[in-house]
């Protein structure tokens, strides 16, 4: 079966504790680390439902990773990662993923990548986020203060902030 095609049932779990439920890496032979949930059985019911739990066995495929992948109980699909999953990596040979953090609703998750060492930049660390927050939008509820029409959207979409 392929991957996208993959559904996980209760079977697939393992109960660790009343709230604590496991997909062992046994689950799939590409998976580095286990996926862990944190739910009682009405929500793990429901993670089923879409495919969040797909999601973080793939995100569990992930090179670098640390430990296990951690899935809250809020747990609902995201775009290839599930809105609720949490992944520590490592530095070296680690992945970092703005996806995993909510990119596509801009809840102020931002990634910059730089070839500036960290010591000739760690004094001005905090300027720097200062001027990233300032400079870069980011939505506030439903509405923001930047109002686009559709032909400024298009050109943004196609060429760029």
């Amino acid at each position: 079966m392929a991957k996208s095609e993959e559904r996980l049932t209760k079977q697939d779990l393992i109960r660790r504790s009343p709230w604590l439920w496991e997909i062992p890496v046994s689950h799939r032979s590409d998976m580095r680390v286990p996926v862990r949930l944190f739910a009682d059985d009405k929500l793990v019911e429901s993670a089923l439902e879409d495919a969040s739990l797909v999601q973080a066995v793939n995100a569990a495929t992930l090179p670098g990773l640390v430990s296990h992948v951690v899935v809250m109980p809020d747990v609902h699909q995201g775009y290839g990662f599930p809105i609720g999953g949490v992944a520590a990596s490592q530095l070296a040979g680690g992945v970092v993923s703005p996806g995993a953090i909510g990119y596509d609703i801009n809840c102020g998750v931002r990634l910059l990548a730089s070839r500036i060492p960290l010591e000739a930049a760690e004094n001005s660390l905090p300027d720097l986020a200062s001027a990233l927050y300032a400079n870069c939008p980011s939505g506030v509820g439903v509405k923001g203060s930047l109002r686009l029409t559709a032909k400024e959207l298009d050109q943004v979409c196609r060429r760029g902030a």
